[in-house]
């Protein structure tokens, strides 16, 4: 057993309290809270919520849970330490891009027929010339430019340049579109909801963008993993908050009336989970690159 979870065992004996008692009162599993006492944090949902079912336990026996944080820093789990190690982008891109075909020049494959046709036309063009006699020896024969300008100007020969060069432009449009998807990854996952608590992961980007507007009055607290508070506040209809987490790893949002707040997310809006008008929202920040 860790002396975090000896500590709030005691504290909860103290008050006569159960783990059926602290289940009914926090909404979290039984088998959660004894794996709080006895220290197995991979029992856990996942560790990056061990932190917010500490602080719901603690606050449910009375203790304040940051005081918790500051003596047992050194037990909690840090979910910084479980990421696995992620390639960069452009590792990630290298890998995943298809190369893009090249096609063999139909041209080149064109080239020994018009030189054979070529040859066989100045060759009957030249029997005609001799057979005129001397006193024409001089004339150039008009048929010759005419197959000249016929080979130089050949409309099929064009036409397979110009076929040639569009798998170039294909391959330069399939590469910009794989990098416009590549660069928007950003996902905002469920995990589960435990009373009115709802736990999220947003992974797959490195923004972490909030904007807050209201529809009426509600009570708001934003706080990250470490317990500092950003507001703690009743706003107003019309009031308007914007937010830049992209440097922290967890904020809690605390919403005492949730039908009066619009929650965007990276530019897309948030759904609140549960029809309760408050509703307590914790989000771990997974960037793509850290």
């Amino acid at each position: 057993m860790s002396e975090l979870g000896q500590r709030l065992r005691e504290i909860r004996e103290e008050k006569q309290l159960s783990l059926d008692d602290l289940q009914r009162t926090t909404k979290i599993q039984k088998r959660y809270l004894l794996a709080i006492e006895e220290g197995r944090y991979d029992v856990l949902p996942g560790v990056f919520y061990a932190r917010a079912f500490i602080k719901t336990y603690a606050e449910a026996v009375g203790l304040d849970p940051e005081q918790l944080f500051d003596e047992f820093s050194n037990e909690l789990p840090n979910p910084q330490k479980d990421l696995p190690d992620r390639p960069a982008r452009s590792e990630r891109m290298k890998r995943t891009a298809p190369p893009v075909p090249k096609k063999k020049s139909k041209l080149f494959s064109l080239l020994p027929m018009v030189a054979a046709v070529a040859a066989i036309l100045l060759l009957a063009i030249g029997i005609w010339y001799f057979a005129q006699g001397n006193d024409r020896a001089q004339e150039p024969p008009p048929e010759e430019h005419d197959v000249e300008a016929e080979v130089g100007e050949d409309p099929g020969v064009e036409e397979v340049e110009e076929e040639e060069e569009q798998p170039k432009d294909n391959g330069s449009d399939a590469a910009e579109d794989e990098q416009a998807e590549e660069a928007d990854e950003s996902e905002l996952v469920h995990i589960e909801s435990v009373g009115n608590r709802s736990y999220y992961e947003l992974s797959g980007t490195d923004r972490f963008d909030v904007e807050i507007t209201f529809d009426g009055t509600s009570y708001v607290a934003i706080e990250n993993g470490l317990g500092n508070t950003f507001f703690a506040a009743n706003a107003g209809e019309g009031d308007e908050q914007t937010y830049d987490f992209s440097g922290e790893e967890e904020i809690e949002f605390n919403f005492g009336a949730s039908t009066f707040v619009n929650l965007t997310i990276n530019d897309e809006a948030f759904e609140f989970p549960l029809d309760t008008p408050h509703q307590r929202v914790n989000i771990v920040f997974n960037p793509s690159e850290r």
